[in-house]
């Protein structure tokens, strides 16, 4: 099953991807802390809809994201990319 749930920390700005018929929002998130020296610690959030909006009106760089979401992996030569399509998205404070 791919379903999952992440804490991330929002590394770069959202890059607004446009097509016919809708429009989402790419953004690359990092884990926090990452266990392993020589893991791959970035992944890219795949918004639509209403979380998109609510992204782009609440939250900014560094802000931290309890994501609930459906993984894929797109691999392109020796390169392997992990995304997450955003079912639900909630902020998360670190105190």
């Amino acid at each position: 099953m791919n379903h999952a749930f992440f804490i991330v920390k929002v590394v770069k700005n959202p890059v607004h991807l446009m097509s016919k018929d809708y429009e989402t929002v790419e953004i690359k998130v990092e884990f926090p802390v990452s266990r392993q020296k020589n893991s791959k610690n970035e992944i890219i959030l795949l918004l639509w809809g209403d979380h998109r909006t609510d992204f782009l009106k609440y939250y900014k760089v560094q802000d931290y994201l309890l994501i609930e979401g459906i993984i894929t992996l797109t691999s392109t030569n020796n390169n392997n990319q992990v995304k997450i399509t955003v079912k639900r998205l909630y902020p998360f404070l670190l105190l």
